[in-house]
C-alpha cells in the first residue's frame, strides 16, 4: 500500500546537477521579457535554471530542481523581482498570462530534459 504525503511542503525535493547544467544549454523557455513594451530575451549565453517559487520553497531553501524553467537574464530578473519595474508592470497587466507562461516554461524545460534522456519514465513511449 502506498502512503501519500498530505502536506505538499513535506514532499521530497529533487537535486540534480545534470538537470541544472542542461538548462544552461536550452533557449529561454520563460519568454516573459517580451511582455514589456520593446522587451526581449537576453542572448542565449545568459540562460540559467530558474527555480520557480513553489511547494517546498522556504527560508534558505529552493524548490525542487524539477520546478525549474530555463530563463535568460532578462526573464530571470523579472521572475525574481530584481527588475522591479518590469515585474510590477507584468504583474499588474498580465498576471494570468504570466502564470500561464511560467507553467508552460516548466513543461517545455521538462520535455527538453526527457528529449535529452535526463528524465526517464519506465514503460513510457516517447512520441515525436
Amino acid at each position: 500500500m502506498t502512503i501519500f504525503i498530505q502536506n505538499p511542503a513535506l514532499l521530497p525535493k529533487v537535486r540534480s546537477r545534470a538537470l541544472l547544467d542542461a538548462a544552461k544549454d536550452m533557449p529561454c523557455t520563460l519568454r516573459i521579457a517580451s511582455f514589456l513594451p520593446g522587451g526581449k530575451c537576453s542572448p542565449q549565453p545568459t540562460v540559467v535554471p530558474c527555480h520557480i517559487k513553489s511547494v517546498g520553497k522556504g527560508m534558505g531553501s529552493k524548490s525542487s530542481d524539477l520546478h525549474v524553467a530555463a530563463g535568460c537574464q532578462a526573464c530571470h530578473d523579472i521572475l525574481d523581482w530584481r527588475d522591479k519595474h518590469g515585474a510590477e508592470y507584468i504583474a499588474d497587466r498580465y498576471a494570468a498570462a504570466l502564470a500561464w507562461q511560467v507553467v508552460n516554461a516548466i513543461y517545455e524545460t521538462q520535455h527538453r530534459w526527457v528529449e535529452a534522456g535526463l528524465i526517464e519514465v519506465p514503460g513510457a513511449e516517447i512520441l515525436k
